[in-house]
């Protein structure tokens, strides 16, 4: 039996490694393009594909014991499954194949496959999807492997009938189910089910991961994505990907893109971040998000908050900065705050702020300095979104800004219900119009300005607790006082939050975290000298 999550090792990565996520048409403008334009023959892409699934199988199936089923469909998803199930015969194991549909429907690189397989003694049973079939429900039990070769991610519509009835007794079965490139009946696009699908305890992909397989609900029916190489020129990836870039951080990635220290400088050479933040009683937020900022790097974080908050921000942050403002912000306050917005490099406005007259006063105060300010970052989180969501204003801000909602948050800024998003995260984060940099929480992070897309692969539960957002909003105001640009600080600091999550659950329970302990991890993730 295979065992799941040790079945084969991922590809070695290059020193950088941001890596791209293809959807469904960029995977097929790939294989189009490599095949068409560079004149990669169809059949050496499949053989290497087909190569790289049975290399997965032979890594932890017992050649004695255990009895491989190949379930195919008739387009070339089912030749890579023909084909690696020959190579299986081949190797000494025990396979047999089925194949869902009529051979005259079949692709030519199938009706190939299917050529080679019989004469080389392959086992090929059929179902034409007529009522006639010499293959049952039972028959699954005789199998230990089963291998998805039905749907590739060209798949659009949902799955019904017979294939629906197919795929629900896969995963009925007590077989380890492995999926070749993207398991049948997930949407390559978004990860939604189209009907039904197969739940994998493996899926190989080809070429790029794609967005499929790692967005809900997809990527709890993909088990553990190996992504392989079978010949796609880098050329023609760069090519396709340059009109809409989808990517991914690795750790490798950290020191390409984190800030650098200068040996002879001093805290004005890393930036000022101003965070406003913390109503009355509401000190734990804005403490936070200066540390964080902190954390990062910058040099100086100067917290405005409600004054009762003052004293104990002073005591637990004492390196910060500290102005208190009143409930109803006098000339004076204001006039204070103003001086501190004009000499920032990065301002952070929201955790904790509360939705009362002084915090919205506060936030008219920023955009209108922002206003004046066309280079100034501004990050805008929680409360300081909830007013933003209010005055209607989501839809203006323009690229200086980075907002941070997570799905009721957008929900209230977008005018869309939670369930339009959560289905779709994809397009409401790419939805905003002016240019602003959204980062999407949620457990699939998503950071976008509508020109790219950023998906987040680090991270886990142990998240989900109060203030994680507040130290997520710093560390992104930390990078950008120190020159990153909105989409590098965003996207940098939400694949950093979420590496201090992984790193804590290596020695102890996601229920243990606070978001203190994000804190103390962020030294352990690391940075640049």
């Amino acid at each position: 039996m295979m065992t799941g999550v040790t079945l084969c090792k991922p590809r070695k990565e290059s020193k950088v490694s941001m890596e791209y996520i293809v959807n469904g048409s960029q995977a097929r403008e790939i294989d189009r393009c490599s095949i068409q334009e560079i004149g990669i023959p169809s059949m050496v892409l499949m053989e290497k594909a087909a190569m790289s699934v049975a290399s997965c199988i032979m890594a932890q199936a017992d050649k004695k014991k255990d009895h491989i089923l190949v379930v195919c469909g008739t387009g070339n998803n089912g030749g890579d499954g023909v084909a690696a199930a020959r190579m299986l015969r081949d190797a000494g194991y025990i396979v047999s194949v089925l194949v869902l549909g009529q051979e005259e429907h079949c692709s030519e690189e199938m009706k190939q496959q299917i050529s080679i397989a019989r004469h080389l003694g392959v086992s090929v049973f059929w179902d034409n999807l007529t009522g006639e079939t010499t293959f049952t429900e039972t028959s699954f039990s005789e199998y230990s492997i089963i291998v998805d070769a039905i749907f590739g991610i060209g798949l659009s519509r949902d799955v019904t009938g017979v294939i629906a009835d197919y795929i629900n007794a896969i995963n009925r079965s007590a077989a380890d189910v492995l999926a070749v490139d993207i398991p049948s009946g997930i949407s390559a696009d978004t990860g939604a089910v189209l009907g039904t699908a197969v739940k994998a305890t493996i899926t190989v992909t080809f070429g790029h991961n794609k967005r499929g397989l790692v967005l809900y609900p997809g990527t709890e029916y993909a088990g553990q994505v190996v992504v392989t190489d079978i010949g796609f020129p880098e050329m023609v990836t760069e090519r396709v990907m340059k009109q809409s870039q989808t990517f991914t951080y690795t750790k490798e990635d950290i020191s390409v893109y984190f800030p650098n220290r200068k040996k002879r400088s001093n805290k004005g050479s890393y930036g000022r971040v101003v965070v406003i933040a913390g109503s009355k009683d509401m000190s734990g937020a804005c403490y936070l998000s200066g540390e964080a900022a902190y954390r990062m790097g910058c040099g100086l974080v100067h917290i405005v908050t409600a004054q009762e908050n003052a004293e104990v921000i002073r005591i637990k942050l004492p390196e910060a900065i500290v102005t208190g403002w009143s409930e109803n912000v006098t000339g004076e306050q204001e006039a204070d705050i103003t001086a501190a917005i004009h000499k920032a490099a990065a301002v952070v406005i929201g955790p904790g702020l509360g939705q009362e007259a002084g915090a919205e006063r506060l936030l008219d105060l920023v955009l209108q300095e922002a206003k004046k300010l066309p280079e100034l970052p501004v990050v805008i989180d929680a409360d300081g979104l909830n007013l933003l969501a209010k005055k209607r204003l989501y839809s203006t801000l323009g690229r200086q800004y980075v907002l941070t909602p997570h799905l009721r948050e957008m929900s209230r800024l977008s005018g869309k219900s939670v369930q339009e998003i959560a289905d779709d995260m994809t397009s409401a984060v790419m939805g905003q119009q002016a240019g602003a940099t959204i980062v999407l929480k949620d457990a699939r992070t998503l950071v976008s300005d509508g020109d790219w897309l950023y998906i987040n692969l680090s991270g886990n539960s142990a998240l989900s607790t109060g203030g994680s957002g507040d130290v997520l909003s710093g560390m992104i105001g930390g990078l950008l006082a120190q020159g990153c640009t909105q989409r590098t600080a965003a996207t940098l600091a939400v694949y950093m939050h979420g590496l201090t999550a992984d790193q804590y659950c290596e020695s102890a329970p996601p229920h243990c975290m606070l978001a203190r302990d994000i804190l103390e991890m962020i030294p352990k993730i690391g940075g640049n000298s």
